[in-house]
């Protein structure tokens, strides 16, 4: 059986996207699947609506663990296996440009910037799709509430209907979200009849030179491949694991 390990890092940057591919994968192949998290990828997987749905894709068993970036507790055991080769293939998705700006000069201080290291050493093939990849991207941004379109109704049917008791009230009486508690299943949004809600709005941003410099650094190294869709995801990812 195949085995991927598929990293996670802080960006949102088509994350929902990125977990319905490697789901398909799964499917279509029958992968047993690591995933590994930063502990920016972690809160930002739960902004998105992806972390509570990880155990589908890693429900536990051996090399289909889960595991978090936790400095005061380091992770020796998947660093190791990477080292050894013991993974098919490698997706790091969503990469920040921080973390890919790592990769390119070689600090290996975080969970996705040490299996890259590694996976590199092993001659792993590694997958990376990152944020600011090209010169324009198209942002997703998670759940929240437009206060100029709230108006602090006195029932609030999002308010009564997160899962998470993630919507409270001000003084005022308008609604927010609080994003340390949200975990993106975005029940809220079609609850509000003043659409005072949105989730998942796209905006289009420009990506520093800087950033899109270091990917172009990354293309050039053997054995990475450097994707900007889910598209190219899926089909670059197939390649590599169907070898």
């Amino acid at each position: 059986m195949k085995k991927l390990l598929w990293v996670i890092t802080g960006a949102g940057y088509k994350m929902r996207a990125i977990f319905n591919t490697i789901s398909r994968l799964k499917e279509e192949l029958g992968l047993k699947i690591t995933t590994a998290l930063t502990r920016a990828g972690h809160e930002v997987a739960r902004l998105y609506g992806v972390l509570d749905k990880l155990r589908d894709l890693s429900p536990g068993r051996y090399y289909e663990e889960i595991f978090v970036d936790d400095p005061l507790r380091p992770i020796s055991r998947l660093p190791g296996r990477v080292m050894m080769g013991s993974y098919d293939a490698i997706a790091i998705a969503p990469a920040t440009a921080n973390s890919v700006a790592k990769m390119v000069v070689g600090i290996a201080d975080t969970i996705a910037t040490q299996v890259f290291s590694m996976g590199e050493k092993a001659r792993t093939p590694i997958i990376i799709m990152p944020s600011d990849g090209s010169e324009i991207v198209e942002a997703e941004f998670p759940c929240f509430v437009d206060a100029e379109l709230c108006r602090a109704c006195d029932e609030c049917w999002p308010e009564k209907a997160c899962p998470s008791k993630a919507i409270f009230r001000t003084d005022d009486g308008r609604a927010h979200i609080d994003l340390l508690v949200c975990r993106g299943c975005g029940d809220c949004a079609p609850l509000c009849p003043y659409e005072a809600i949105s989730c998942w709005r796209k905006k289009l941003i420009r990506c520093r030179d800087i950033d899109l410099a270091n990917v172009e650094e990354l293309r050039k190294r053997e054995g990475v491949f450097v994707v900007l869709d889910e598209q190219e995801l899926y089909s670059v990812l197939r390649r590599a694991l169907m070898k």
